[in-house]
Protein backbone atom coordinates (compact mmCIF):
# COMPACT_ATOMS: atom_id res chain seq x y z
CA UNK A 1 0.00 0.00 0.00
CA UNK A 2 1.21 3.95 -0.80
CA UNK A 3 1.77 5.59 2.16
CA UNK A 4 0.20 9.34 1.82
CA UNK A 5 2.67 12.49 2.36
CA UNK A 6 1.81 15.02 4.97
CA UNK A 7 0.18 17.28 2.23
CA UNK A 8 -2.06 14.63 1.16
CA UNK A 9 -3.42 13.87 4.37
CA UNK A 10 -3.88 17.84 5.26
CA UNK A 11 -5.77 17.98 1.95
CA UNK A 12 -8.61 14.92 3.09
CA UNK A 13 -8.55 16.21 6.09
CA UNK A 14 -9.95 19.94 4.99
CA UNK A 15 -12.05 18.38 2.45
CA UNK A 16 -13.68 16.49 4.85
CA UNK A 17 -14.49 18.96 7.35
CA UNK A 18 -15.74 20.67 4.63
CA UNK A 19 -18.00 18.27 3.30
CA UNK A 20 -19.26 17.84 7.12
CA UNK A 21 -20.00 21.64 7.01
CA UNK A 22 -22.30 21.66 3.85
CA UNK A 23 -23.86 18.59 5.38
CA UNK A 24 -24.48 20.72 8.29
CA UNK A 25 -25.92 23.37 6.66
CA UNK A 26 -27.99 21.19 4.23
CA UNK A 27 -29.82 19.56 7.20
CA UNK A 28 -30.49 23.32 8.95
CA UNK A 29 -32.02 24.28 5.79
CA UNK A 30 -34.28 20.97 5.54
CA UNK A 31 -35.35 21.75 8.85
CA UNK A 32 -36.23 25.00 8.36
CA UNK A 33 -38.28 24.05 5.19
CA UNK A 34 -40.08 21.41 7.27
CA UNK A 35 -40.73 23.69 9.98
CA UNK A 36 -42.11 26.52 7.47
CA UNK A 37 -44.51 23.50 5.69
CA UNK A 38 -45.81 22.14 8.83
CA UNK A 39 -46.90 25.35 10.48
CA UNK A 40 -48.11 26.19 6.76
CA UNK A 41 -50.33 22.67 6.89
CA UNK A 42 -51.13 23.97 11.08
CA UNK A 43 -52.75 27.07 9.80
CA UNK A 44 -54.57 25.21 6.72
CA UNK A 45 -56.47 22.77 9.35
CA UNK A 46 -56.80 25.86 11.87
CA UNK A 47 -58.83 27.82 8.75
CA UNK A 48 -60.88 24.55 8.17
CA UNK A 49 -61.59 24.25 11.78
CA UNK A 50 -63.15 27.82 12.18
CA UNK A 51 -65.29 26.95 8.95
CA UNK A 52 -66.52 24.32 10.06
CA UNK A 53 -67.94 25.25 13.02
CA UNK A 54 -69.04 29.33 11.91
CA UNK A 55 -72.47 29.61 10.21
CA UNK A 56 -72.65 33.44 9.54
CA UNK A 57 -70.07 34.21 11.48
CA UNK A 58 -71.47 33.16 14.33
CA UNK A 59 -70.34 29.73 16.40
CA UNK A 60 -73.01 27.08 16.76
Amino acid sequence: MKRRTKDEQKTNKRRTKDEQKTNKRRTKDEQKTNKRRTKDEQKTVRAARTNEHMTNNKYI
